[in-house]
């Protein structure tokens, strides 16, 4: 997910790509019960 964001952010996705896009979020959601882990990646587009 976060190659993809990259791809996008830097207009190389292909037929994939977005129109104009400036910011992208990923989550990922793992672990085990009672033990449970959530990570969120934020990312802007270089000006």
């Amino acid at each position: 997910m976060l190659y993809e964001m990259y791809l996008q952010l830097s207009h190389r996705a292909g037929p994939r790509q977005l129109e104009a896009p400036r910011i992208g979020m990923t989550h990922n959601l793992g672990g085990s019960p009672m033990s449970n882990v959530a990570a969120v990646c934020i990312i802007g587009a270089a000006e």
